[in-house]
């Protein structure tokens, strides 16, 4: 018996937080719940306490093992899909998309191509609408099934954002997510929060009579993997939580080196992630909102 609660001792201690401090908040940005961990904290207490599950914040935080820390910022929920959209193929050839979208629509099925630039290749995906409400775009499944595309699927996608933070926002939902910076560096309309070493780890432009952010840019290398570990540091975990990019594209950077650029686009929102020559660290990730460019 003495044996058994040793090694359940042991597993709790695994679980909890290591040194002190930290608060609890919330952010609801993108209806995310974001904690700040505190001394005392495990992920099992965060999990029952928010009503979901340790496997679930482990994966939305990308964490490698169960030990978290005071300070650290962890997303509890992801937001619901902005829009459900029908997939009902992908074509190296126009001809071919375009002749999926004429079957539907001797089906009364309404359906339209759009384009994605993947590793210099264009392909031809043709979507059968994009619905908020899931029912509704379940109903459409089954009609596209029904119509012969068997390998139709439901894309859900939710708006672009980084750490739930997007153009439109106000400033202060910086901070509220964040936490105070170091240092805070004004120049025109553009800030820059510095949260360690040298460089900024975020510059935001703003809209400065709304008050409100036009532009954010991210740069992990001046954040901590452990405070934010939500954010995608890799490509894989860029690809992990943003899906395939619109487009990808090798640029120029370092000099003469090249780097790997990949593009996101949904509604008036685009972002851009740079992959370092390594081909796995990110660089910067930049989310503007295009009506404004």
């Amino acid at each position: 018996m003495k044996k058994i609660k040793q090694v359940f001792a042991a597993g709790m201690i695994s679980l909890a937080v290591i040194f002190s401090g930290g608060a609890v908040m919330a952010d609801h940005n993108l209806n995310k719940e974001m904690v700040v961990v505190e001394k005392g904290d495990t992920l099992y207490s965060l999990a029952r306490k928010y009503h979901t599950s340790v496997n679930r914040i482990t994966e939305l935080n990308n964490l490698k093992g169960t030990t978290i820390y005071p300070g650290q910022r962890l997303i509890l929920t992801e937001g619901e899909a902005a829009y459900h959209k029908i997939m009902v193929g992908s074509f190296s050839k126009k001809e071919n998309a375009a002749k999926r979208v004429s079957l539907l629509k001797d089906k009364d099925i309404p359906a339209a191509i759009s384009i994605a630039v993947i590793d210099g290749k264009t392909h031809y995906r043709v979507q059968a609408g994009a619905f908020k409400n899931k029912k509704n775009a379940e109903k459409q499944l089954e009609a596209v099934k029904k119509a012969g595309i068997k390998d139709a699927y439901i894309l859900a996608r939710e708006p672009l954002h980084i750490l739930g933070i997007k153009p439109g926002d106000a400033y202060d939902s910086i901070k509220n997510t964040m936490g105070e910076p170091e240092k805070t560096e004004t120049k025109l309309n553009t800030r820059s929060l510095y949260y360690q070493n040298d460089g900024a780890g975020v510059r935001a432009t703003l809209n400065m009579k709304a008050g409100t952010i036009s532009s954010l840019a991210v740069y992990p290398e001046y954040l901590s993997k452990r405070m934010f570990p939500a954010l995608p540091f890799t490509k894989e975990q860029v690809i992990k939580k943003y899906g395939q990019a619109t487009k990808t594209e090798t640029v120029t950077c370092y000099e003469s080196a090249k780097c790997e650029e990949l593009t996101y686009q949904l509604d008036q929102l685009e972002l851009k992630v740079r992959i370092d020559r390594d081909h796995s660290t990110v660089q910067f990730l930049d989310l503007s909102d295009v009506t404004y460019q």
